[in-house]
């Protein structure tokens, strides 16, 4: 999947975007075995913008982000309650 994601997110929908950059960011901080390469994949990615509809475009950056889940401590943590 995180090749997939890597291949593919720069040419997706705009919402696909947003949904790869969170699937990228969640397993880079949630799941341990993967974590190093979430990173390197983030890192290969780089930011990604998501145009929105009569709304400016934001910028994601995953690998900023699993960085600083890392500097506070917050890798590998495990939901409490998930809502489906």
């Amino acid at each position: 999947m995180l090749d997939i994601v890597k291949n593919t997110i720069h040419d997706s929908p705009e919402r696909t975007k947003s949904a790869m950059n969170n699937f990228l960011y969640t397993v880079g901080i949630s799941y341990l075995p993967l974590h190093e390469k979430a990173v390197k994949t983030a890192k290969a990615i780089g930011i990604v913008e998501v145009k929105r509809d009569k709304k400016k475009s934001s910028f994601l950056n995953a690998n900023e982000s699993i960085q600083k889940e890392v500097d506070n401590g917050g890798l590998g943590f495990k939901r409490k309650y998930v809502r489906c």
